[in-house]
């Protein structure tokens, strides 16, 4: 009995021992993993040293999914911020990278493994929610939780990023648009833009939602006209005319969304873009729509202060000021993480602005910057500047 029992105990023993190795050499090549990427993130990344931008995107496409795979969010943040921090000219690309975490964090989140928001998801315009928001919505195909998700970020992150409920808000929006199985719908742009707002009418609580939510959808709708999918191709004459026809409570969001369509039909032609916005009969709309005309500029790293002040003076006037301020706050949108506030301010500080164009373009970057970080960050920023054009008393609370 005893001859026969020792074999077995070696064998749990050996089997042991495998275990304990493999498991070793897990925890080895992990870590090795981790400090390779870790050093691309602090600085040495071989990214940096590709000729080609395509390649060198590519790159930092990779160092980013190794930290997804990893489940390590704020890995995949940090190697965001590094990407914007070593390709500063290339800042353009950093909204739909953040929208590749989303969609990585919300397959995480939907395996129920750790998943921590933070303020990081505010990085690059947003960009988490929409690949968060557009992947929940086509696996669940349920409002009800988007909703419910979109309350968890707004009670969890408010007080450090005031804005992100509302960009999750307006993700809700693009996701419902962006895909569309039914062959039936193709060709039929108000057919499918009809989907998404007829949800969003069913998750918003308020008019302001309801106008994040339907720019989601107008711009997942924009974007699927523009690259000519499902039949839709843009209205080379009047690329807003799609707005013109939608009910008033749309056509904000309409106007707003589609200036990328008019960008596009114009062949990045500011001049011409901006041409085809003064079409807008409604003032408010159509300045809306050209200060994202001028954000854009910054987008297409065409930053340079003296020529955009001079081509903001040259449009119409009821444009002149919101051209200003939608140029600053382009500084903000595609700025590098953490440091967004310092060229919108270092612009507003321009020695060729007017004193009547200097305030304006303060009061704007001043008063949007808790979409970007915390009250007590804001405060500092705002105290940093002349007293004359801090904005209300530098009170963020």
């Amino acid at each position: 009995m005893l001859l026969k029992t020792v074999p077995q105990k070696l064998l749990c023993i050996v089997a042991l021992a495998v275990l304990l190795a493999a498991g070793i050499l897990f925890f080895i090549t992990h870590a090795l993993r981790l400090t390779q990427t870790g050093t691309e993130i602090a600085g040495s990344s071989p990214c940096t040293a590709r000729a080609d931008t395509s390649e060198r995107l590519q790159c930092w496409e990779k160092i980013i999914q190794r930290q997804l795979e990893a489940g390590n969010l704020d890995g995949a943040f940090a190697a965001l911020d590094a990407f914007t921090k070593q390709n500063p000219s290339e800042l353009g690309s950093c909204h739909g990278l953040a929208h590749e975490i989303g969609e990585q964090a919300f397959r995480l989140f939907n395996q129920k493994k750790d998943f921590a928001l933070s303020p990081k998801t505010s990085y690059c315009g947003y960009g988490f929610y929409h690949g968060f928001m557009e992947t929940l919505v086509h696996t669940t195909n349920s409002g009800a939780q988007a909703r419910e998700f979109c309350d968890y970020v707004d009670t969890k992150l408010k007080s450090l990023v005031a804005d992100a409920g509302g960009a999750c808000i307006h993700g809700i929006g693009h996701g419902a648009v962006d895909d569309v199985p039914d062959p039936a719908l193709w060709g039929k742009p108000l057919a499918i833009v009809g989907q998404g707002l007829g949800l969003c009418e069913r998750v918003s609580k308020n008019q302001d939602e309801l106008f994040r939510c339907a720019s989601g959808s107008f711009n997942a709708l924009e974007i699927l006209m523009d690259s000519g999918q499902y039949g839709l191709t843009p209205d080379q004459k009047d690329p807003f005319s799609i707005c013109r026809t939608q009910p008033e409570k749309y056509k904000r969001a309409c106007y707003t969304q589609f200036l990328v369509s008019a960008m596009l039909v114009a062949g990045n032609d500011f001049s011409r873009t901006a041409q085809f916005i003064n079409t807008i009969p409604n003032d408010a709309y159509a300045q809306e729509t050209l200060a994202g005309l001028a954000v854009e500029r910054v987008r297409l790293q065409e930053t340079d202060y003296a020529k955009t002040i001079a081509w903001c003076r040259a449009l119409p006037g009821r444009f002149r000021i919101s051209c200003i301020t939608g140029f600053a706050e382009g500084f903000l949108k595609y700025g590098p993480p953490q440091t967004e506030h310092a060229r919108a301010i270092d612009f507003c500080k321009s020695k060729f602005l007017s004193e009547n164009e200097r305030r304006p373009c303060f009061d704007r970057v001043l008063s949007i910057l808790r979409n970007f970080t915390t009250a007590a960050n804001s405060r500092e920023i705002c105290l940093a500047v002349e007293k004359q054009y801090q904005y209300n008393n530098c009170q963020y609370d």
